[in-house]
């Protein structure tokens, strides 16, 4: 069974149905169409209760009645929606500047059984202002005129001032609106402006001038324009206007100092390379003095700054002609009378007090420039040169501790020392000795004397460090030794020779004789030092050294050679062992051959000979080539020679019969 059909916004039961609470299994119920609502043609007016005791069909079957359309208000608009049912809502809205009168929304509803709007639309008629405020001594364009709706404007102006009165000036906007801030009711954008009597000061800036504007008197809104005085800048804002508070806006600027005066003239001086006649702060001017002018003695340039209180720094005296100053010498002064200056052209002598010597020139002139030339000398005490200090040295003659200016004086050393340098020197007005002081070096003994001989040091008397003697014999004698000696030291201190002298001796070897071989140069005699060269007849090999020299004690030396027979060692074992030698021999002449074969693996050739040659080597040389594949056995045709050893023979009949089977192989492939 199902319960009582559901209540539906758009629909109602049919009277026979109300009241009845359980229907049962696919009872049908009808239903009707409310006020205000219409069937919908697309579904059924009816529900059945099914077997789950729910009742099933579509519940939509009324759908609501439209409402006409409901017109605009004048000067506003209909809000949307497009169309217009029973139950829905419109909404108005007025334009720009008109307010709503009435009911912003109306609903469609059902009245007398006929769908319509439930009330009038509204209407929307033009905001208005409250007339605009009156101003003492003035009017706006509005008088006499009732009402003053949304955008409505006014003019003021002020009254006409007696004769003899100052004008009234009209301060704030001439014109106001009528507008809104709340679209319901108007208002005014501003206040009102003010007729009253404005007056500004007369506009006065010192070191400043006034290019626009000028007039006796000075009310609102008047402008003024000025500029400042050379030499002068401006600080602030050139144009200035009345404000309605009798102020100058924005104030009026100042006229600030920018530029020194022009620069001091000064005599016999120009001023140089001047750029423009406006002189900031730390602008430089140099003076420079006309051609024989100075400021001071070589001074011709000066120079000013402009400082920041814009004044000049100090100004130069004139230029004068140049002078030349009084000398100023210690311990010296002019040979005649003395002055403060001197003029151009002045020759002066100068000398120096007593016990002081003049060093430099002793006559100046005083020249265009206001110096002296040559330059000043100065007074020094009179030098002495102190008694010369030389290590095992002296004077030759009486000594003293000093010596005066050009003394001359001859210098010696102690016995067993010599001199190097001048034996003399003279004591030079600067004190000091020229030439320079000499020294005394140390000496070698003489060197010794040899029998049948004599050096190149005969006749001196001192040998000095690095002496450097040579020694050489009568005729006939050989020299045994070093033929020079130095003079020298071992120590750093005592002096000695650097060997002792060598001898004059006869010295002669034996003719050196060598079986097979020969001698250069051919001698019949030799002496100490003489060499030989040595070479082999034929075959034979030189044994030994090829150059011998004749010795002091009569010897040879490196020994004589020997010419010995050439012969061959057997070669020494090759690598891996890969080769065998027939018959080996513990030596080979020349010409002598050797039989050889190689191994198993290292060659194709079977038997080979090798022969010792004339310089000991065998030719050709003992190789064979380790081989990567079968090597061919090549047909040997000392196989069959007579005086092959029984055992040799056999090895080369298997070789023999290997390689004949290899050649049947090669003939049936």
């Amino acid at each position: 069974e199902c319960d009582a059909p559901p209540r539906l916004p758009s629909a109602e039961l049919k009277e026979e149905y109300q009241g009845i609470t359980t229907f049962r299994y696919n009872s049908v119920v009808e239903y009707v169409c409310r006020p205000g609502y219409t069937r919908n043609v697309n579904t059924r007016n009816t529900l059945v209760c099914g077997r789950n005791t729910r009742w099933h069909g579509v519940r939509e079957m009324c759908t609501p009645k439209p409402c006409p359309y409901p017109g605009e208000p004048d000067n506003g608009r209909l809000v949307l929606p497009e169309k217009f049912f029973f139950g829905s809502s419109a909404n108005f809205t007025c334009n720009t500047g008109y307010r709503l009168v009435g009911n912003a929304e109306v609903h469609c509803v059902v009245k007398n059984g006929v769908v319509t709007w439930d009330r009038e639309i509204p209407i929307c008629e033009a905001i208005p202002c409250l007339p605009p405020p009156e101003i003492a001594n003035g009017e706006h364009s509005g008088a006499g005129q009732d009402q003053f709706e949304y955008g409505a404007s006014v003019t003021y102006r002020c009254h006409t001032a007696s004769r003899g009165e100052r004008p009234f000036s009209l301060v704030g906007d001439a014109s106001i609106f009528c507008t809104t801030t709340d679209n319901i009711n108007g208002v005014w954008n501003k206040p009102a402006p003010e007729c009253k009597v404005v007056s500004c000061e007369h506009p006065a800036v010192e070191n400043g001038n006034l290019l626009s504007g000028y007039q006796a008197d000075y009310g609102y809104r008047d402008t003024v324009v000025f500029d400042c005085a050379f030499r002068y800048s401006l600080n602030g804002s050139a144009m200035s206007t009345c404000r309605e508070n009798g102020l100058w806006d924005p104030p009026l600027p100042l006229c600030q100092r920018s530029s020194c005066d022009d620069p001091p003239d000064v005599r016999n001086a120009v001023k140089a390379k001047l750029a423009g006649n406006l002189f900031p702060v730390e602008t430089v001017i140099t003076y420079e003095c006309r051609e024989g002018y100075q400021f001071s003695p070589g001074e011709t340039t000066r120079r000013i700054t402009c400082l920041p209180g814009f004044t000049w720094s100090e100004a130069p005296d004139p230029c004068e002609k140049p002078r030349c100053p009084r000398p100023d010498i210690a311990h010296g002064r002019e040979a005649y009378t003395s002055k403060n200056d001197y003029a151009v052209g002045t020759r002066l002598r100068l000398v120096c007090d007593s016990d002081y010597v003049l060093i430099g020139q002793d006559s100046t002139e005083c020249q265009p420039d206001g110096r002296w030339s040559p330059a000043l000398p100065f007074c020094d005490k009179e030098p002495r040169c102190p008694r010369p200090d030389i290590a095992h040295g002296r004077e030759a003659y009486t000594s003293k501790n000093d010596y005066a200016v050009g003394t001359r004086l001859r210098l010696v050393c102690d016995s067993d020392y010599v001199l190097i340098g001048q034996d003399s020197t003279e004591c030079q007005p600067d004190g000091r000795w020229s030439p320079a002081l000499p020294f005394c070096d140390k000496v070698c003994s003489p060197p010794p004397q040899i029998p049948n001989g004599q050096h190149s040091g005969l006749g001196r008397e001192q040998f000095p460090y690095g002496t450097k003697v040579t020694y050489s014999c009568a005729t006939g004698l050989s020299l045994i030794g070093d033929a020079s000696i130095y003079c020298t030291s071992d120590d750093g201190d005592n002096l000695v020779w650097s060997g002792p002298a060598p001898e004059c001796r006869v010295v002669r070897c034996p003719k050196p004789t060598v079986e097979g071989g020969r001698m250069t140069p051919q001698k019949f005699t030799f002496s100490y030092g003489v060499d030989v060269r040595f070479s082999c007849d034929g075959d034979l090999r030189l044994q030994g050294a090829a150059e011998s020299r004749c010795q002091a004690d009569g010897t040879w030396h490196p020994p004589l050679p020997t010419c010995e027979p050439v012969h061959c060692i057997p070669p020494r074992p090759l690598a891996h062992e890969d080769v065998e030698i027939y018959n080996p021999k513990e030596r080979y002449e020349v010409n002598e051959s050797l039989s050889f074969i190689c191994k198993h693996g290292y060659s194709n050739v079977v038997f080979q000979q090798s022969t010792c040659s004339a310089n000991g080597t065998w030719v050709p040389p003992l190789t064979c080539t380790k081989s990567d594949t079968c090597e061919k056995i090549l047909r040997n045709r000392e196989t069959f020679q007579c005086g092959v050893p029984l055992e040799e023979l056999k090895t080369l009949l298997e070789v023999k019969k290997l390689y004949l089977e290899l050649q049947k192989l090669e003939k049936e492939q």
